[in-house]
């Protein structure tokens, strides 16, 4: 969303038509947004932001001060600048804020500006737009003293301004901005501004402002790191082009809470010698806010803390893997052991199934001789025949015939009619219900041992 949003603040800025410079009347105080090239207006958090967007100071904690001095150089001439700023908490609504600043602005051969502002914004949840944080608003109400240097008087102005911040849980922030509703005529024509900022793993903050006032329109990118627990911010971006020349800004803020420095710096990148460029530097302090030595030993307590109560977290989390363990051991073994009891038991099962079935064969067996009259049929009286005793060659093959069965085979070739069970277990799949298949040859075992 963050490369979309830039995207189209790119393309707008390369369609607008350049029409001029900025110029002495465009110039805002405020050393951290110098230091980001003015890419200022989604975030707008410090006592200086009202000047970019004056929603951004909703729901300041701690009452804060400060004020800023910078000088900017010009082919016109240079101009120097200071500024000073108050803001504090609304007690009468939550997330309320009001404040005033004073600015004064004086160029050689441009114009001067006195400006006294007073400022005033809130936090507001709108339910109809689903945000995950409230949506922060503000407006402006200045009385500005105006003088264009060509030599006419300068004029006073009651003047407006108003802007809106959207915020997401992922560090996405977008502002409007509607600017410069001056009545006097001598200030420069109102201005619609267009922000976004996407804060990157809580380090690295990308910013940039599209900005339109009459036929000039520009982009100004920014981005800002954090260092060593915040007590180090870095800043880079492109800075305002006043009367005509370029420049490049960059900047540095040292937080040692409650005090903050700021300083800023901007180059002509097409070599120092042009007459461009300038600098800037804000001091500021922010009342009851904890000290920087504080946060820092803090922060340290707290992440000492946190791993303190993660160790424990996880001696404890052991604890309950072991005892699980131990059950899980407990009821292992008396797994086992029921699977023991109960292969037992299907052992047992599987013997009096095979008894059964075999008492239930012997069953159909008889009951398939005496269905075949064979019964109490008196057995034939044969003839003695001398053999000569060898050594039979096990197993042997035998074709059943019509009317013979396994025990008519048994008696034949163990001499033993109860020895049937042998031939049985060896031709299960030739044998219904207790009767050998007629014309199926069957294999002979050996006969059991004496």
């Amino acid at each position: 969303m963050t490369k979309r949003t830039t995207a189209f603040l790119l393309a707008l800025a390369l369609a607008a038509p350049d029409a001029g410079a900025v110029a002495f009347n465009d110039v805002k105080p405020g050393a951290r947004a110098m230091g980001m090239g003015t890419a200022y207006s989604a975030i707008a958090d410090d006592a200086f932001g009202m000047f970019y967007n004056p929603a951004g100071s909703a729901n300041t904690p701690f009452v804060q001060s400060a004020g800023t001095l910078g000088r900017i150089l010009s082919p016109k001439g240079p101009l120097s600048f200071a500024s000073g700023a108050y803001l504090r908490p609304y007690e009468q609504i939550n997330t309320a804020t009001i404040g005033a600043a004073y600015y004064l602005e004086r160029q050689r051969n441009g114009g001067d500006i006195d400006s006294l502002m007073f400022n005033y914004a809130q936090e507001y949840k709108v339910r109809q737009i689903p945000l995950s944080k409230p949506l922060k608003i503000g407006a402006n109400v200045k009385i500005v003293n105006s003088d264009t240097g060509d030599g006419q008087k300068s004029k006073f102005g009651l003047g407006f301004d108003a802007g809106v911040i959207a915020r997401s849980q992922m560090g996405l922030s977008a502002g409007v901005v509607l600017s410069d509703f001056v009545t006097a005529l001598a200030y420069p024509r109102p201005a619609i501004t267009l922000a976004t900022a996407y804060t990157w793993e809580r380090r690295w903050t990308l910013a940039a402002d599209f900005r339109v006032r009459g036929g000039l329109a520009e982009l100004y990118p920014g981005v800002e790191g954090v260092f060593h627990q915040g007590l180090l911010r870095v800043r880079a971006g492109r800075g305002l082009g006043l009367d005509g020349v370029g420049t490049f800004a960059f900047g540095l803020g040292l937080n040692f809470s409650p005090m903050i420095l700021d300083v800023a710096m901007s180059l002509p990148p097409e070599g120092l010698n042009r007459s461009g460029g300038g600098y800037q530097a804000t001091f500021s302090y922010r009342f009851g806010a904890p000290s920087f030595t504080g946060q820092f030993v803090g922060g340290a307590a707290a992440q000492a803390e946190t791993l303190r109560t993660n160790v424990s977290a996880l001696e404890d989390k052991k604890k309950t893997l072991s005892q699980e363990a131990g059950t899980a051991e407990t009821n292992k073994i008396t797994a086992e052991s029921q699977l023991r009891v109960l292969e037992k038991r299907v052992a047992e099962a599987q013997d009096e199934y095979r008894a059964l079935l075999k008492k239930n064969e012997e069953l159909e067996y008889r009951a398939a001789e005496k269905a075949a009259g064979l019964m109490g049929r008196p057995k034939p009286i044969e003839p003695a025949k001398v053999r000569v005793k060898r050594t039979p060659a096990w197993p042997k093959r035998h074709v059943v015939k019509a009317g013979e069965t396994l025990r008519t085979m048994a008696k034949q070739y163990y001499g033993d009619a109860n020895q049937w069970e042998r031939i049985y277990d060896a031709n299960r799949e030739k044998v219904e219900r207790g009767l050998p298949s007629e014309g199926a040859t069957l294999i002979i075992p050996a006969p059991a041992a004496p």
